[in-house]
């Protein structure tokens, strides 16, 4: 009997996770904002990069935490078109940080709840760049509200509050351009989840769509190595998709086996960099479904996509992601390095999903 109520309840998991749906758990995302000037930004000149900051809770120079965080910054910022030279540079890039002690009074609840939506957004519009990760913050804000609250309960909170900046000047020290963010958490180390926040305020920069990123290739000897240090029941978060991603559905057995979904498992490096950096999900469909991108139905299945250069030969290769929407998060149904044909029809669905976004946000008559 033992054995049967096992198996039944293993084939209602099963069920459960192979309908797509929207998700309903919103990502809780950092507050951005960008401001620029009237000169054209050129991605392919020069730039310095400067970083410095405080973490107020603790003590001691800050050196080693700013050149991490410069690290990151070069890498993201490079993919754009931009190469980095500290003396004979075109503009000059200033990061600051700040963290501070900021504790939260958290009131949780059990609450029984149905789906009505509240429109309630605030990307710009007249947008002419970083439409994906605008689109995406817009469908995260057509919220759930809860009717029915059972209990509650009120909580002091741990919290830290984490605001970074981003300044672009020219040489002349005159500010072309201006990227902020800010955001609370439990964790008090900044570079934890640094990559997805700085992601986000970039997006609004102007990129050489001809950059390939280069990325580690892992060994195939590795792969389980890597994907139990870096992946598994790691919930991802991306700057096209206001929801979280989760690479397998959590096994009910306790025996690791690797995820059929992960085809070419040498490329998870690659995997895990594209759910982080991308800024354009593309939803299921085609065309005809595209007609109002606020239309949530349209997000029960997304496809993330980018061209890397894998391993030490520098490998071109082409990575698409499948994810299909479950209650509480993306899941990943597959993720692969596509051929090129596979590759070309994902592009040409996606330069058309740009225009309508482009579309979308041209509100204004000219």
């Amino acid at each position: 009997m033992k054995r049967y109520i096992t198996l039944i309840s293993f084939l209602t998991y099963l069920l459960i996770a192979g309908c797509a749906t929207v998700p309903t758990l919103r990502v809780s995302k950092p507050w951005i904002r960008s401001l620029k000037s009237a000169e054209v930004i050129d991605p392919t000149k020069a730039i310095k990069i400067e970083a410095s900051g405080s973490t107020s809770p603790l003590v001691g120079s800050e050196q080693l935490t700013s050149d991490i965080l410069r690290s990151h910054l070069i890498r993201l910022i490079t993919r754009r078109g931009f190469n980095i030279d500290d003396q004979s540079y075109f503009y000059l890039v200033k990061l600051t940080y700040r963290t501070e002690r900021n504790d939260k009074m958290m009131i949780s609840s059990s609450v029984s709840s149905t789906n009505s939506q509240a429109y309630a957004l605030s990307t710009s519009t007249g947008a002419t760049s970083g439409l994906g990760v605008s689109i995406a913050r817009a469908i995260g804000l057509l919220a759930s509200h809860s009717i029915t609250v059972t209990s509650q309960t009120v909580d002091n909170t741990l919290s830290y509050t984490h605001t970074i900046s981003i300044e672009l000047l020219n040489r002349q020290g005159s500010m072309l351009w201006k990227g902020e963010s800010t955001w609370d958490s439990q964790e008090l180390n900044l570079i934890n989840g640094i990559v997805p926040a700085l992601q986000l305020i970039l997006s609004d920069l102007p990129s050489d769509k001809t950059v390939q990123p280069e990325i580690p290739e892992v060994k195939n000897t590795h792969v389980n190595n890597y994907f139990r240090l870096e992946c598994k029941d790691v919930w991802f978060t991306c700057p096209a998709l206001p929801y979280r991603i989760l690479f397998a559905n959590k096994s009910p057995f306790e025996e690791f086996v690797l995820p059929s979904e992960i085809v070419n498992q040498n490329a998870l490096a690659a995997y895990v960099d594209l759910i982080q950096t991308a800024e354009f999900a593309l939803p299921h469909g085609d065309e005809s479904d595209w007609k109002d991108p606020l239309d949530i139905s349209i997000w029960k299945k997304v496809t993330l996509g980018g061209q890397y250069l894998l391993g030490p030969d520098k490998t071109p290769v082409n990575i698409l992601i499948q994810l299909s929407g479950k209650e509480d998060g993306y899941y990943i149904d597959e993720c692969k390095i596509a051929n090129d044909k596979e590759y070309s029809e994902f592009s040409g669905r996606l330069i058309k999903w740009r225009e309508i976004l482009s579309d979308y946000y041209d509100v204004y008559k000219k």
